[in-house]
């Protein structure tokens, strides 16, 4: 092969990396591999294709080949410790981008993605003080400021959060998700500033999906605050239709899974699981948007107990031992659950990676809302763990994940009938899970905690075995960080207003109406 046509195939290469063809470039990068061992824009292309299609494993393995070839390039070491960290190996992941700053302190991506690492957890001081270092190094990086932005928005630094998010813009024009940050971070007490932005910018004939996508949703909120209800509704609609079309999601597949994993639960004796041990963790889920975020700041309030958020631990556990093909394994599930070895293995698997909160001897919570999929798991891996199921009124509940557009996953949010059959499926599990003997799991109702929060709460500390603290009652003062849509929500004491949010939109949402 000439070196002409040598150097026009990779970048046929780059071009299909940039547009997300990543099976493409999977494919011909192995082949050239096998003529070109020695390339290492090849093991880069490669390995970060196999990232970008969540085969960390194999991304992993062509990183490590790579930095054989050439132990100093500095991309593949940081596409290595960003695969680590998405292994969950946190540990490692942080180990190379220290080096990377140690050995290279102007490599500013080493600075943002170990600061992605100590957002996931929990650790956001030190995230900020990241991105802002590598904001002296390479002011005016949209990437950077939008960092900056997030995290303080996480931390309910709402007015620093939206001055990032400007400044970001202001670098990027095309940076919309910045334009959907400041929405959710501010209220349009009037047709203000940004609300004039996003009206003009969702002209522009040139917007890309995504674009437009961030632009609908913050203006259905610009539109929600100031109470013109059937504006807000129009966008929301093309937001939502727009975000389905681009995810391609099929619902079956989602109600297959917990159908056919309740079906593993049924005839389980859960007592033969019970243990001795303490296992001091606290699991908040239910469906999301039902108060898990404001259950968990309650919580974390408390003195003995560090707030964790939406950990990825449990679902990766179960994907690891207890699925094929985005499935159950029935032979799989039949193995472990009679092993008490390999459960054991699984429990400490979990515990190890909660050593990275630096929890000593407090709870910590696990606040992933679509843990209610994995009760079964919970109940049989960590039997003494609490579990607290949030539930709020089906309507509300369902409005207000329509409303929003969320990062990844919550496929089914997208469509009123998607909504429906998710819910009731959810709804059906549940009873399935009330109805069990010895059922030990606290249900909290949204609209109960709203309305008596102080007996609520008492209830909540009792069912943990935490004494009563008066920060807990005071929740909204908590500086846990938040990395949900609810973050100025749970910041907030608590309002009423939520619990008639539904009415507004009565109207609009017929298929949530008369099936719920």
């Amino acid at each position: 092969m000439k070196k002409k046509q040598i150097i026009e195939n990779f970048q046929i290469l780059i071009n299909n990396f940039n547009a997300k063809n990543y099976k493409f470039v999977i494919s011909k990068a192995l082949g050239y591999l096998k003529k070109f061992p020695e390339n290492i824009i090849l093991y880069n292309l490669l390995g970060s294709s196999y990232q970008n299609t969540n085969e960390y494993e194999k991304a992993k393995n062509i990183f490590i080949t790579g930095l054989k070839i050439e132990p100093n390039n500095l991309a593949i070491k940081n596409n290595l410790a960003n695969t680590y960290k998405n292994l969950l190996r946190y540990k490692d992941a942080e180990n190379i981008f220290n080096d990377l700053i140690i050995s290279n302190p102007k490599y500013v991506n080493a600075y943002v993605n170990l600061g992605n690492l100590k957002r996931d957890l929990n650790k956001f001081d030190e995230a900020l003080e990241l991105y802002e270092k590598a904001n002296k190094i390479t002011p005016n990086n949209f990437i950077i400021l939008y960092s900056l932005a997030s995290a303080n928005q996480g931390l309910g630094n709402f007015e620093t959060a939206i001055k990032y998010a400007k400044e970001a813009l202001k670098n990027n024009q095309k940076l919309t998700q910045a334009h959907f940050l400041i929405s959710q971070s501010l209220t349009y007490k009037d047709k203000n500033w940004h609300y004039e932005e996003i009206s003009e910018k969702i002209k522009d004939p040139n917007l890309k999906q995504d674009e437009k996508i961030d632009l609908y949703f913050s203006l259905s909120k610009a539109y929600e605050d100031l109470n013109e209800i059937d504006k807000s509704f129009h966008f929301l609609k093309i937001g939502n239709d727009l975000n389905k079309k681009k995810i391609n999601y099929n619902i079956n597949e989602d109600l297959d899974l917990i159908q056919k994993t309740k079906k593993n639960f049924e005839n389980i004796n859960f007592e033969k699981y019970q243990k001795k041990d303490q296992d001091k963790i606290i699991f908040i889920l239910g469906m999301p948007r039902s108060g898990t975020s404001l259950v968990e700041q309650i919580i974390s309030s408390h003195s003995q107990v560090i707030g964790g958020g939406e950990l990825p631990i449990l679902p990766k556990i179960i994907k690891n031992n207890f699925m094929s093909s985005q499935k159950i394994d029935a032979e799989k599930f039949n193995e472990i659950i009679n092993d008490p070895l390999k459960i054991e293995l699984i429990n400490r698997n979990y515990k190890d990676f909660i050593k990275y909160f630096n929890i000593k001897n407090k709870f910590i919570t696990d606040k992933a809302p679509l843990n209610f999929r994995w009760i079964g798991f919970i109940k049989v891996l960590f039997p003494n763990a609490k579990i607290i199921h949030c539930q709020r009124d089906p309507k509300n509940n369902c409005l207000s994940l329509y409303k929003n557009l969320f990062e990844g996953g919550l496929g089914f949010s997208y469509d009123e009938n998607d909504l429906v059959k998710f819910y009731k499926t959810y709804k059906n599990l549940m009873s399935f899970w009330k109805a069990k003997k010895h059922n030990d799991i606290l249900e909290i109702s949204y609209e109960e905690l709203v309305k008596d929060n102080r007996e609520q709460i008492k209830r909540i500390l009792k069912y943990c075995e935490l004494e009563w603290e008066e920060n807990c009652l005071n929740f909204y003062n908590n500086k846990n960080p938040i990395k949900t849509m609810s973050t100025a929500q749970a910041r907030k004491p608590i309002y009423k207003s939520s619990l008639s949010a539904y009415e507004k939109y009565r109207d609009y949402l017929k298929i949530i109406e008369n099936n719920l």
